[in-house]
């Protein structure tokens, strides 16, 4: 079936590749047959410096309507905003003074996009006769001048480089204000990018720069000038004067500036207010875990505040807990474990003396009428269910009473943060109210939020993999291995996230520049600690805590004289070391559980200790040296890393400088 599939998306892959090399051969072969054979034959602008840094614009349009073509009239487009690479923005004006075509007004009507205006002129219901129609357009826009340190300079964009026509000829007359003088001119046509020096350049006798092309431009290509003159004869803005431009031409930045201040704000607060942790106690040793606590349980509670408990650890702890009271017996072979389960005849109902977490692990795993199950190194669902069965058991017991996830304070701030950051990156892309920036912007962030989800389950397929493997390095080498396989999960997670840096970060940065992505992702990141920073104990699970941490105190430290101890230690017999077994591999003191045990024990109990429990039994030759004291360790790797295999699901397949078009002015046109 992946073969099948696989053949298909290649057929289809080569299907569009062919229809996209046909469609390059086809279209160029349209245009020279004069499959659009509509031009301009002239495009002339006459751009006039006023002293208060305006510019009067006067653009002259000879179009020429082929026969059978059935054109209504042309539309121009002029661009309204111009973004830096730091994601500022500069809206410039436009006023339309006249339109006429053939020296008479011509109906036309002004369209707003997000970023730009176009004039559309011409009537739906009128076509324009065959022949050569010339129209002219004069508008003032303002704010299009650059103020350098000593010169201003014009780069103005003549004709721009979105025209859907070839322009045969391309003029551009520059009038300076009184009395100035360039120091500065060039131009260049082309592509926009490209620098093409396909033009000439004159002065007339009015002191007037004259720039016109010397070859047919094709579509998409334009011409560009640049002309600059000292300074001192146009009015400059004043310093308060640009700051105020700018603060109002980029209001989406200052909405989600206020975002993040307000976030980091209303965060911080609840965090002093519900999401601190209590303080701390006086850690004292002691010698039996909080009352009514069992291993698992013991082992979630301490691992919630720690990133998260390990099921697979709790569940290691909960069936060595059950094999110690008799419930259940491990029965160790070569490659796999045996489960077999064991009810005392005097009781009815195991439910009476056995903690929830471990009913449920038992009757998941070995229900009623089931004697035994094999464990091996491999996806168990059986094994699954019952892991996850414990996990929910334990959520359900302690995981209100012990912690606060300040879920709902967390949700509000993420809300407040998301809606201010998403709505100040559309604003920033429309100021007008323009519904387009909006919706692509609560698009960006549905997508970026999805796409997040598919790369944590990315993630966890991955991790789940490299446990595999893990598992199947003998343990000897492990440590040998161990730098290699972290330097390789680290270049694979690079990997992996590159897509995601390039969706999550570039992407915007492209599309609505760098200061804009930059207070996104700190909206983002934010809202990320503090969902961490707002998890906390309750009174009683700070409490709890360190009661766990006393007993672990005990369990881990081999020497009495450390502990310090204020009463009497009870003595270290086989009942005594059994029982604490479970809870030392749930706390990950196994291994100095059993040093405490060697170094405490009487030489008697030490004898007798130097056997296999009755129920844990091991076959072959690798196994007969495992005695009650190294059991603990064998069972917390060998037994654990059998169930972490067998709870792992496979993973599943389906699948700077001048050049044309830059600098103001721009835009582009062409018929209707």
């Amino acid at each position: 079936m992946r073969l099948r599939t696989g053949l298909r998306l290649l057929c289809l892959t080569l299907l569009l590749a062919a229809g996209t090399a046909a469609s390059a051969v086809i279209q160029p072969a349209a245009a020279r047959s004069g499959g659009d054979p509509d031009r301009l034959p002239r495009f002339s602008a006459d751009i006039a410096v006023q002293e208060n840094g305006d510019l009067l614009v006067t653009e002259e349009i000879d179009f020429l309507v082929t026969p059978g073509s059935e054109k209504r009239g042309i539309f121009r487009d002029l661009p309204t905003a111009y973004r830096t690479a730091l994601g500022l923005t500069e809206w410039v004006g436009y006023e339309v003074l006249e339109v006429t075509r053939d020296d008479r007004p011509e109906h036309y009507v002004i369209e707003w996009d997000t970023t730009s205006l176009r004039i559309r002129v011409g009537q739906e219901t009128v076509l324009l006769d065959e022949g050569l129609h010339r129209y002219r357009i004069t508008y003032r826009t303002d704010r299009q001048l650059l103020f350098l340190e000593d010169t201003d300079e014009l780069y103005w964009n003549v004709t721009g480089n979105d025209w859907a026509h070839p322009i045969d000829q391309a003029e551009a007359r520059i009038h300076l204000p009184d009395g100035a003088e360039a120091v500065t001119v060039a131009a260049y046509t082309g592509r926009s990018g490209e620098t093409g020096e396909d033009f000439t350049q004159s002065s007339t006798a009015g002191g007037s720069l004259l720039f016109a092309s010397t070859r047919t431009l094709q579509r998409r290509e334009g011409l560009t000038v640049v002309v600059a003159w000292p300074k001192g004869f146009v009015i400059e803005p004043s310093y308060a004067q640009r700051v105020a431009n700018s603060l109002k031409d980029n209001l989406g930045l200052l909405v989600m500036l206020a975002g993040l201040i307000s976030a980091l704000i209303y965060f911080t607060w609840q965090w002093h207010r519900v999401g601190r942790d209590p303080e701390k106690g006086v850690i004292v040793p002691k010698f039996e875990p909080p009352e009514g606590l069992s291993p698992a349980a013991t082992s979630y509670i301490w691992g919630l505040p720690r990133g998260g408990f390990d099921e697979v650890k709790a569940f290691t702890a909960a069936l060595t807990s059950l094999a110690v009271k008799g419930r259940l017996s491990i029965d160790e072979r070569e490659t796999f474990f045996m489960l077999h389960r064991k009810v005392p005849a005097d009781l009815d109902s195991i439910e009476e003396t056995l903690p929830r977490g471990e009913v449920e692990v038992l009757n998941a795993l070995l229900p009623p009428g089931s004697d035994s199950i094999v464990v091996e190194r491999r996806y168990n669902p059986v094994v699954w269910e019952a892991v996850r069965s414990l996990s929910k058991a334990l959520q359900s017991a302690y995981r209100r009473k012990h912690f606060r996830a300040n879920a709902r304070v967390w949700n509000v701030g993420a809300t407040l943060a998301g809606f201010l950051g998403l709505g100040g990156l559309a604003l920033q892309g429309s100021p007008t109210g323009e519904l387009d920036p909006m919706i692509a912007a609560f698009l960006f962030g549905l997508f970026a939020l999805v796409f997040a989800i598919g790369m944590v389950l990315l993630a966890r397929m991955f991790r789940s993999w490299l446990r595999q493997v893990e598992i199947k390095i003998p343990k000897g080498w492990r440590a040998l291995l161990s730098p290699f396989l972290t330097v390789g999960s680290a270049l694979v997670l690079i990997v992996l996230l590159a897509p995601v840096g390039s969706v999550l970060f570039v992407s915007p940065t492209i599309e609505f520049g760098l200061l804009p992505t930059v207070l996104l992702v700190l909206l983002f990141g934010l809202s990320l600690l503090f969902r961490h920073l707002l998890e906390a104990p309750t009174p009683l699970g700070r409490e709890v805590l360190d009661q766990i941490e006393g007993y672990r105190l005990y369990l881990s430290v081999a020497e009495r004289e450390r502990l310090n101890l204020l009463t009497a230690e009870p003595e270290m017999t086989l009942e005594s070391f059994e029982h604490h077994l479970p809870y030392a591999m749930a706390l990950g003191v196994e291994e100095e559980w059993s040093s405490r045990f060697l170094a405490a024990a009487r030489p008697a109990v030490l004898t007798q200790a130097e056997r296999q429990p009755g129920w844990y039994r091991s076959t072959g030759f690798r196994f007969q040296n495992l005695t009650l004291t190294n059991l603990g360790p064998r069972l917390s790797g060998g037994l654990s890393e059998t169930l972490s295999t067998a709870t792992t699901q496979p993973a599943s397949s389906s699948g700077g400088g001048f050049f044309s078009g830059g600098g103001r002015g721009g835009g582009g046109g062409g018929s209707w």
